[in-house]
């Protein structure tokens, strides 16, 4: 039997809704982004003080609201990075030309039971972040 679309399965206009720790930032995207992707590269690890959980959306479908606008701040040649002003939560990693947005999954309540569909950059995983050994890696 074929696996039920998303349509089908109610999925396709659902969102994700999530929030900044204080809750002045929020932002909503399509529940059909499936998995999450961590990212263990160096500027994650300094700037998250670990690996970097990430739900993949297409950068036109997010939707931002709130009483704050978020602030960005560069972090290295084609990416910015954006955090609330408030309580300072990681929002998103934003490059520059890509047609996705990388979003915080911690912001997202109902992304717990989404399981890591790639490990990017493992070659700088220290070992105290440890790569599951069967873990899809990019």
């Amino acid at each position: 039997m074929a696996a039920p679309r998303l349509q089908d399965a109610g999925l396709e206009a659902a969102r994700l809704e999530g929030a900044c720790h204080c809750g002045a930032v929020r932002v909503s995207i399509p529940a059909a982004a499936v998995g999450v992707v961590i990212c263990h590269c160096g500027d994650c690890r300094r700037l998250h003080g670990n690996g970097f959980a990430m739900l993949v959306a297409d950068r036109d479908a997010v939707a931002w609201s709130g009483d704050a606008d978020r602030v960005r701040h560069r972090t290295s040649p084609g990416v910015q990075r954006s955090f609330c002003p408030h309580c300072g939560s990681r929002l998103a990693k934003e490059p520059d030309d890509a047609p996705k947005l990388l979003l915080s999954a911690g912001l997202f309540d109902d992304a717990r039971d989404r399981g890591a569909i790639r490990h990017l950059h493992v070659e700088s995983a220290p070992t105290w972040d440890a790569v599951p050994p069967a873990s899809p890696a990019a």
